[in-house]
């Protein structure tokens, strides 16, 4: 642990000093016949030898002047049937007003928030001690008379105003007092009396308390368990038994990637479904189910803090299946940027190490096979294709003619509707959209990956969700099997609790 000193005890101290501090004494009456008082001198009576020579100016025969005070501790000692767990940590969330720099004053809108991490104090007794030095009997009474009043039996002490701080309040208990130092005289010398008061005060001596920004609850979870058997169902509540899961996100802001550009959304205006795997392909879509783009500086001041650029990072999940057929949770994450040409965008730069991992080897293009002439394709080339080629009725291979009407608009020029068809470019092979084809060394295409199995759910060698990138683009793609279709692996739509913003 690094160096600190808080003054704690001496705290305690200053406290008990200031308890045996301002009381008087009667010394007589003065010519009015009027009665004069003088205030009792209270000192800490812990003295070094050399001090104590210094003021005795060297001399054994200087006298101490009386009446006075003298308070010091007699012993500490650790306070066993106070101790509690000391591994706790107590959490004090606290929010400061605005001040503002320019007046010089405390607003009334809300400003910088903090946590505070209070860790258990480890509990003391000090036994303290007052000697009343006096010249006579008069002082002495006089003195003890407006002291042991006091403490019937004991006397609250605070050694701090500050609300955060849960040790400052303890007690003074008188526990003895000694009325007279006095023996029987030997010779002619005549010794100051002294009376002794002991007090026992219970502290808490605390070590360094964690100061930090404000910890917000970015997002509830709450599980619903399986209780059909009629009684608490223990390995439901262990969470092997869950049946649903409900995330909640402050502001319900929703959150729509696309390229490396992010836009907040507001709350949803209707109640159509969304999810956050782009099951559906809500990219385009989101903008008509959420309300218009939010400046990100609304969601700062919810927090109260500020977007980091290049440090302040996002996460990103979704739902998936692995190749097992388990239900996973995966999560892309990358740092963020306020666009400095648009303020309601951030400029999102992923971490690729959080990418998923591609399942399928990577594909060099997409295509439209029926606008897409391959001769310059070499061996080993795969494409993600987009379109139907050859005929999967026919069984000889036989594919399509040089030229296909393929989007009528049926305006009666049908010359207007054709387009270039390089269908007999791919031989006899016989694909589907969203197939992936890959050229042989013999010249000839065959389907390494069959969308048509892959859809089909019957079978549970292809439930799992596939990634494969597109190399040329440096896109990662996602084949959803109970979809039929590819999509972007982690851009898209994010419903509101299915994204975090760590500042």
């Amino acid at each position: 642990m690094e160096h600190f000193y808080d003054a704690q005890i001496r705290r305690y101290i200053l406290q008990f000093i200031r308890m045996m501090s301002n009381f008087s004494y009667v010394t007589g009456k003065n010519s009015k016949g009027q009665s004069e008082t003088l205030q009792v001198p209270v000192k800490y009576g812990d003295m070094s030898r050399q001090v104590a020579q210094i003021i005795k100016k060297g001399s054994e025969n200087t006298l101490i002047a009386a009446p006075q005070i003298s308070c010091y501790i007699t012993n500490i000692a650790y306070d066993r049937d106070r101790m509690q767990n000391p591994y706790h940590i107590d959490k004090k969330h606290i929010r400061e007003r605005q001040f503002d720099e320019a007046t010089q004053q405390y607003t009334g809108a809300p400003g910088q928030s903090h946590t505070i991490e209070r860790i258990m104090p480890t509990p003391f007794e000090i036994s303290f001690r007052a000697d009343i030095f006096t010249t006579n009997t008069d002082q002495k009474l006089q003195i003890l008379e407006q002291l042991l009043v006091l403490f019937n039996p004991a006397l609250e002490l605070q050694t701090t105003d500050n609300f955060l701080d849960w040790t400052s309040l303890s007690y003074v208990e008188l526990t003895n007092v000694n009325y007279t130092s006095r023996a029987i005289p030997q010779g002619i010398a005549d010794e100051i009396d002294v009376a002794s008061l002991d007090f026992l005060t219970p502290i808490w001596l605390s070590p360094p308390a964690k100061l930090k920004k404000l910890g917000v609850i970015e997002k509830i979870i709450m599980s619903i368990y399986d209780e059909d058997a009629g009684e608490v169902d223990v390995n439901g509540i262990l969470g092997e038994s869950l049946i649903s899961r409900q995330t909640v996100t402050p502001g319900n802001y929703a959150l729509l990637l696309i390229g490396n550009r992010i836009t907040l959304l507001g709350e949803q205006k209707s109640n159509i479904s969304t999810h956050a795997s782009n099951r559906a392909n809500k990219v385009f879509e989101s903008q008509s189910q959420y309300g218009s783009k939010i400046n990100w500086t609304k969601l700062e001041a919810l927090y109260s803090k500020t977007i980091q650029n290049g440090i302040s990072q996002i996460k990103l999940q979704q739902s998936s299946t692995n190749i097992n057929g388990d239900d996973i949770i995966v999560e892309v994450t990358g740092t963020v940027a306020i666009d400095p040409q648009d303020a309601n965008t951030l400029l999102f730069t992923v971490d690729s190490d959080s990418v998923p991992t591609n399942t399928l080897d990577a594909v060099d293009a997409v295509i439209n096979p029926l606008t897409f002439n391959p001769e310059n394709a070499t061996t080993g080339t795969r494409y993600l294709i987009t379109e139907d080629i050859g005929n999967k009725t026919n069984t000889d291979g036989k594919t399509a003619t040089e030229t296909d009407i393929r989007a009528s608009d049926n305006d009666g020029d049908p010359s207007a509707d054709t387009v270039p068809n390089f269908a007999e470019a791919w031989g006899t092979t016989i694909a589907s959209a969203n197939d992936i084809i890959e050229k042989q060394a013999s010249g000839t295409w065959s389907r390494v990956f069959d969308a048509d199995a892959n859809t089909d759910l019957s079978d549970s060698t292809y439930t799992a969700v596939q990634y494969a990138t597109n190399v040329t683009t440096g896109v990662q793609y996602k084949w959803l099997p109970d979809a039929g279709y590819w999509v972007k692996s982690y851009e898209g739509f994010y419903e509101p609790g299915s994204w975090s913003l760590e500042f």
